[in-house]
């Protein structure tokens, strides 16, 4: 149940407290009061969108925040379904910024918007006049329907999931093996220049970064020449000649030797000379290894150019890298290995296809024969409901048709359907034009469904418009009744409701410094007598007003 709403800045609700008790909870007061405004706010809480045209003019931001009560049958479904609630109550905070993200929490956890939707389906319904609520949609009709099937009926249709799971795996492997088939056919055609492909590139034994190898050599072996001559100059300035490098730093460090007595910074750059001889030394004789190694080989060159010139025509068919042409041939090779697949599980699945798909309509068959008993227990039911509520002429049916693909749900298609007055033909729930009618007859349906759907809460907004006399007060009754197992609160202008109601919250719009405000406030028993008997007569309340205001509530 909801037990508290707290409501900031939206539209003309400046600040709203509210605490509601179990049962028949009516909201009361002047048509524009703001009633409608209340039930945006818990719109907000059941994951509605919000937009900045709700945020009070002058302020920058608007709250909701309700908690509810929630019982052990709610708390196992909601855990079901991936929800982690420890508690036994649920607080939904929602903030919406004119300049910046809304933010929406559940029990000081972050939400978004998509799952608080889908969280609240299952502790709040907001029954609105003409909205296509879950009980109009047809989309739901056959799992509400299956709400009422027996232990039997629950096996047979988790069944009939299960195996048309197993089907969904089986088509795939046979998808998968007759795409492997095709795909050898199709190799087999290329068979011959797929053979070609893999055998040249085979042929050359490349190895990876060869082209890189070979490319530094060929570079080598064409300026040997050039190198030997650049490295012996470069040796020769080094270590030849009195005025080489070497010997021009062995004349420097003995100046500093003979400085260092003087200075101790003389002996340190005469350390550092010494390195620096050492390091010159070393370059040298690196430098004359490389003469060694450098030599002017015209055979290799040959080769060597010859090995670039083969990879260089394998790179414009294959691939601009050795990497990339090595890939191309393992793509060619596992093509080729396809033409030696064979696969003798292909007719053994096609039978297990054909025994799930028998097993599928035979036990659909038997579901449908289930449901449509259940149906006929619903229909029976219902149509109970509608007499009650005045409608003796209406007829409620569920409408069986057959699916045309292989469902996990069976093959019944099935869709709630209506019939308002004698001598018409059966319609959609959704297709029902008289607000009136709809109003009595989601009444009638949340009824018998409440005992299945393990809601809490409804809400219904002016359930009571289009409904007047005996109507609406067999309206009223059933609101009662069905108060008995959830918590209903009506936004009404029907005295019968109002009265029948175990609490009452009079909406009253106010202005005071040119600013509109409404206030809401829960009234103590004589001020329900006095605005029950507003509703009926008037602001000009009088004593049979107030005499038939306390014959409705029974006092």
């Amino acid at each position: 149940m909801l037990r508290e709403l707290r409501l900031n800045n939206l539209a003309i609700i400046k600040n709203l407290d509210l605490e509601f008790n179990e049962g028949l909870i009516s909201l009361t007061g002047e048509t524009g009061a703001g009633k409608s405004i209340i039930l945006d706010g818990i719109s907000l809480l059941i994951g509605e969108r919000s937009n900045l045209e709700m945020i009070r003019t002058g302020e920058e931001s608007l709250f909701a925040e309700g908690v509810f009560d929630l019982s052990e049958v709610q708390k196992e479904k909601l855990n079901k379904l991936g929800f982690e609630i420890e508690d036994d109550e649920l607080i939904i905070s929602r903030y919406f910024y004119r300049n910046s993200k809304s933010k929406i929490t559940v029990n000081g956890m972050r939400m978004t918007v998509s799952k608080l939707k889908e969280l609240m389906r299952n502790v709040l319904d907001l029954v609105g006049q003409h909205e296509h609520q879950y009980l109009l949609n047809k989309n739901y009709h056959l799992g509400l329907l299956d709400r009422f099937l027996d232990k039997n009926g629950q096996e047979l249709a988790k069944e009939i999931r299960n195996n048309v799971s197993s089907l969904k795996t089986i088509n795939k492997k046979i998808e998968e093996i007759e795409e492997l088939k095709n795909e050898k056919f199709q190799i087999m055609e290329k068979k011959d220049i797929l053979e070609f492909q893999s055998n040249e590139i085979a042929s050359l034994g490349l190895k990876e970064n060869e082209d890189n190898d070979l490319e530094e050599e060929y570079k080598i072996l064409f300026n040997a020449g050039k190198i030997s001559e650049k490295l012996e100059n470069s040796i020769q300035r080094l270590k030849e000649g009195e005025y080489s490098v070497i010997n021009s730093l062995g004349k420097i460090k003995k100046n500093l030797e003979q400085l260092s007595d003087i200075s101790e910074t003389y002996s340190e750059l005469k350390e550092k000379i010494e390195n620096i001889i050492y390091e010159v030394d070393d370059i040298g004789y690196s430098l004359e290894d490389m003469v060694e190694n450098v030599e002017s080989d015209d055979v290799r060159l040959e080769k060597v150019i010859s090995r670039i010139d083969e990879i260089n025509k394998l790179k414009l068919k294959y691939g601009s890298t050795i990497e990339e042409i090595l890939a191309f041939r393992e793509e060619n090779e596992k093509k080729l290995s396809l033409i030696k697949f064979e696969n003798n599980e292909l007719e053994d699945l096609k039978k297990e296809k054909e025994e799930k798909a028998k097993l599928y309509f035979e036990n659909s068959q038997k579901l449908r024969e289930i449901r449509k008993k259940v149906a006929e227990k619903l229909e029976k039911t219902i149509n109970v409901q509608l007499k009650d509520l005045n409608m003796a002429n209406s007829k409620f049916k569920v409408d069986f048709s057959e699916k045309t693909v292989i469902s996990s749900r069976g093959m019944d298609d099935v869709e709630f359907m209506m019939v308002t007055n004698l001598g018409e033909n059966y319609k959609p729930l959704a297709k029902i034009a008289s607000g009136g009618e709809i109003s009595r007859i989601m009444l009638a349906l949340k009824t018998v469904f409440s005992s299945v759907d393990n809601i809490s809460v409804l809400i219904f907004d002016e359930i009571d418009t289009g409904i007047s006399g005996e109507t609406v007060r067999k309206v009223a009754e059933k609101l009662k009744e069905l108060s008995g197992t959830v918590q209903v609160i009506c936004v009404t202008h029907s005295p019968q409701i109002a009265g029948k109601s175990n609490q009452q919250f009079f909406i009253k719009k106010e202005i005071e410094n040119n600013v509109t405000e409404t206030k809401v406030r829960e009234l103590n028993t004589d001020e329900r007598i006095r605005e029950i008997a507003r509703i009926i007569s008037g602001d000009n309340i009088t004593e049979t007003s107030i005499k038939h205001a306390k014959e409705i509530m029974k006092l």
